[in-house]
C-alpha cells in the first residue's frame, strides 16, 4: 500500500492551485495541453466545483467548511491513487501535503490582491449567470463580512491548517513558508515567465492563452471603483499584500528579476 508521498515512478503530477481571479482559467488550459497533450480526458483531473459541493454534503451556499475539507482530502487521493499528469482546481495547501512533494509539482499563480478583489467585484457584478451576483458599489461590497474575507484569500489558501487568525503574523508567516515549498509561484502580470518555469519542471513547452476577459463594460469608467474604495481595499487586503510582496521577493531572489 502506498504511504502518503510514496511514488510508483519518477513522473510527478503537476498540481495547479487555482486562486479565483488570478488568471486561472487561461492557466488551466495551458497546463492541461502541456502536461497531457489535450484539454480534457485521460491524464487530466479537473475539479468540478459544483459537484464537489454536492459530494461534500452542502448546497450552493451551505457546507463551506465541509466543502474545503472534502477538497483537502481529495487532492492527496488523486495524486497517489490516480496519478494524473495534471490536477487543476480550487484547492488549498495543507501541512500534511509536504509529504506529497516527491510525487507532485505544486504550482500556483498570484495577482496583486487589490487588483484581484476589484476583479472579483466586477466579475460578480457584471458577468451573467454567476452563482452569487451582486448589485452594490465596491465600497458596499468591501463592507460586507462575506466579501471582506477575500482580503486574506492567499493566507487562507496557503497557511496550511485550520484555527489560525488569518490576519495574524502566524498565519501570514505560515502561508509564506508554505509557498516556498511550491515548485513554481507565478504572477498574472508575468505569465510568460510562469510558463517557462513550469516548462522546466515538465521538460516541455508551456503556452498560456489569453482568454476570459473582464465582463465589465468596455470604454466606461466604473463609478463604483472610487479612490476611497480602493484605499479601503488596500486595508482589507493587507494580509494578502504581505504574502504577495514576499512572493515577489522570493521570485526575484531565485530568478534574479524584480
Amino acid at each position: 500500500m502506498l504511504e502518503l508521498g510514496a511514488t510508483m515512478d519518477d513522473q510527478r503530477t503537476l498540481a495547479f492551485f487555482h486562486i479565483m481571479k488570478c488568471g486561472g482559467t487561461s492557466v488551466r488550459v495551458g497546463l492541461a495541453w502541456a502536461a497531457a497533450g489535450r484539454r480534457d480526458g485521460p491524464g487530466i483531473f479537473e475539479l468540478n466545483g459544483d459537484i464537489a459541493k454536492v459530494a461534500a454534503g452542502g448546497g450552493r451556499l451551505s457546507g463551506h467548511e465541509d466543502n474545503w475539507r472534502f477538497r483537502d482530502a481529495l487532492l492527496p487521493y488523486v495524486v497517489l491513487a490516480m496519478r494524473p499528469a495534471v490536477i487543476l482546481g480550487h484547492f488549498r495547501y495543507r501541512d500534511r501535503y509536504e509529504s506529497l512533494l516527491d510525487s507532485a509539482h505544486f504550482v500556483t499563480v498570484l495577482r496583486n490582491p487589490v487588483d484581484r478583489i476589484v476583479s472579483l467585484y466586477k466579475y460578480r457584478r457584471y458577468k451573467e449567470g454567476v452563482d452569487i451576483p451582486i448589485t452594490t458599489s465596491l465600497e458596499e461590497f468591501l463592507a460586507s463580512t462575506r466579501w471582506a474575507k477575500e482580503g486574506h484569500a492567499y493566507v487562507n489558501a496557503f497557511c496550511g491548517r485550520d484555527g489560525l487568525e488569518p490576519r495574524s503574523d502566524e498565519a501570514i508567516g505560515a502561508a509564506i513558508a508554505n509557498l516556498r515549498r511550491f515548485a513554481v509561484v507565478g504572477f498574472t502580470e508575468r505569465l510568460d515567465e510562469f510558463a517557462d518555469q513550469v516548462a522546466s519542471c515538465l521538460g516541455r513547452r508551456v503556452s498560456i492563452p489569453a482568454i476570459n476577459r473582464s465582463p465589465a463594460p468596455d470604454g466606461v469608467t466604473d463609478p463604483d471603483v472610487a479612490a476611497d474604495a480602493l484605499e479601503r481595499a488596500r486595508v482589507i487586503c493587507a494580509p494578502d499584500l504581505h504574502v504577495y510582496q514576499e512572493a515577489l521577493k522570493m521570485h526575484a531572489a531565485t530568478h534574479g528579476v524584480g
